[in-house]
């Protein structure tokens, strides 16, 4: 008896997962100072450059998009590369202090959950988020860019260190591939919080599509009790500046330039590496000002 062969169906390749977008008049819509975090953040960059802190708050407001809910919640919009809102990061923090509320009751939302509950977006719209501030990779494409964990990072490090562009993860956990190859030929700074150092170094490894320089700086000079804290470069930065040490730190970058500049007046070849390997000299010396004038 001849044996049938069953025919097989070829296999159909998978469709990639279609990603989720919210319709960008939210944004709009939802632009505002009125967030407990834009007050804390009035607050400090008002002690450090006085009366030209509007111009520095009005840049991070327009840059980032800034929004704010009806109990005065932060929206921190993930806004892609070419333009598209993935999502909305609802998030509480205190008004003085700048942290950020974790008490019972006082969860993270999402504008995507929001949306669905209220039937705007379908049940099966998928979320695929993407690095916080990425869509300013086109609006800065020569700027080195920081990439830091949180938001609040993000936006206290661009108002102060504004010749960078400031980009979140959003979470430790969020430092995956699909997410950093938007990053592809960039110069990439990473400022891990206090106690992921050791991973981020790790990851940064990987990141071969960019040059990827992971900083020291928490690791080397945080305490003991500043790492058991775990805080980050934006607690960092809010030390330095209560404590009146930034402009030192930033009079360190103006001598490393002056040095470095003397050193390739006395060594052409450094200057012909620097260019091989596109190096670029980040001018500190606006920071090092007397009238702290914003850049």
């Amino acid at each position: 008896m001849k044996e049938v062969k069953s025919k097989s169906t070829p296999t159909e390749p998978m469709k990639p997962t279609p990603i989720g977008y919210v319709p960008i008049h939210y944004v709009e819509k939802s632009k505002s100072v009125q967030s407990n975090f834009f007050r804390f953040l009035s607050i400090l960059l008002g002690n450090y450059y006085g009366s030209k802190s509007q111009e520095v708050l009005n840049r991070l407001l327009d840059e980032y998009r800034l929004g704010a809910t009806r109990d005065g919640a932060v929206i921190f919009w993930q806004i892609d590369k070419n333009g598209k809102v993935r999502t909305g990061k609802v998030m509480q923090y205190n008004p003085e202090d700048g942290h950020r509320i974790k008490e019972q009751g006082v969860a993270i939302n999402w504008i995507h959950n929001i949306l669905k509950k209220q039937n705007v977006l379908p049940e099966e719209w998928l979320l695929s988020q993407c690095l916080f501030g990425e869509h300013l990779l086109s609006l800065y494409p020569d700027k080195v860019v920081v990439l830091v964990e949180s938001e609040k990072s993000a936006i206290i490090g661009s108002a102060i260190f504004p010749n960078y562009v400031w980009l979140a993860t959003g979470g430790k956990s969020q430092m995956k591939e699909d997410k950093l190859r938007v990053l592809s030929g960039r110069t990439v700074l990473l400022f891990p919080d206090a106690d992921g150092y050791t991973e981020w170094k790790q990851r940064a490894e990987s990141m071969t599509y960019c040059k990827a320089i992971v900083s020291d700086l928490l690791e080397k000079h945080a305490t003991p009790k500043q790492k058991a804290d775990h805080i980050d470069i934006a607690d960092w930065i809010i030390i330095q500046i209560q404590e009146g040490k930034l402009m030192s730190t930033a009079n360190h970058l103006v001598e490393a330039e002056k040095i470095l500049q003397q050193m390739i007046e006395k060594n052409p070849v450094l200057q012909k590496l620097i260019d091989e390997l596109d190096l670029v000299l980040v001018d500190a010396s606006h920071i090092a000002s007397d009238d702290k004038s914003p850049p």
